[in-house]
């Protein structure tokens, strides 16, 4: 079962790669918008922090069922956010930048969002690397604690892209709502479910 679920995460979180090269290599040069440059930016950006979001969300629902041997499954969601916000952070780079390092620094230092978005994907670096196996043990409880700093990930990517967006729409609201049920429910969550686990 555990198998087949982690199929679905992969070829679900796969599903937004395979549509964007669909648009990219069918010739609809309008299915992008006017600055394709900007749309792949904003949707590699939006579609991690999506998932990243849908790793906290199932983990909280996973404890709401009190199926936690299904926990193993955020990591998938956790290492797919990654790579699409690895490929955000590559898009802005090469393609807005043209792989300019000190226009890259400078842009970094003169937006703020751009610096809190920084932190996330170091903090999601930081996670990737973690995860692999011998990293893992050779930490031991550390990984634990290092694991905590996707709390601050996840504000920071949050708020990054609340004001990077140009205008106030319903999905930056959305995910800041998200976010802020997730940490909500990070500091309360165990009162609820000692509630409802004596019920």
């Amino acid at each position: 079962m555990l198998a087949l679920l982690r199929i679905i995460i992969h070829l679900c979180c796969f599903a937004p790669l395979v549509w964007l090269l669909f648009v990219l290599f069918s010739g609809n040069e309008t299915a992008l918008g006017s600055d394709p440059i900007k749309e792949i930016e904003h949707f590699l950006g939006y579609t991690a922090i999506l998932i990243f979001c849908a790793m906290f969300l199932l983990s909280i629902l996973l404890q709401l069922l009190n199926k936690n041997q299904y926990q193993i499954l955020r990591r998938p969601l956790g290492l797919w956010a990654f790579v699409l916000a690895l490929l955000h952070v590559a898009s802005y780079l090469f393609l807005e930048l043209g792989f300019d390092f000190s226009l890259f620094i400078n842009e970094i230092i003169t937006r703020p969002y751009l610096i809190l978005g920084g932190i996330a994907f170091l903090i999601l670096s930081v996670m990737a690397i973690t995860s692999l196996p011998q990293i893992k043990q050779w930490l031991g409880k550390r990984w634990f604690q290092i694991h905590q700093l996707a709390y601050i990930a996840i504000i920071c990517a949050a708020i990054h892209y609340y004001w990077s967006s140009k205008s106030v729409t319903l999905a930056p609201i959305v995910v800041s709502l998200a976010v802020i049920g997730i940490v909500i429910w990070k500091y309360s969550g165990k009162y609820l479910l000692t509630f409802l686990h004596k019920k």
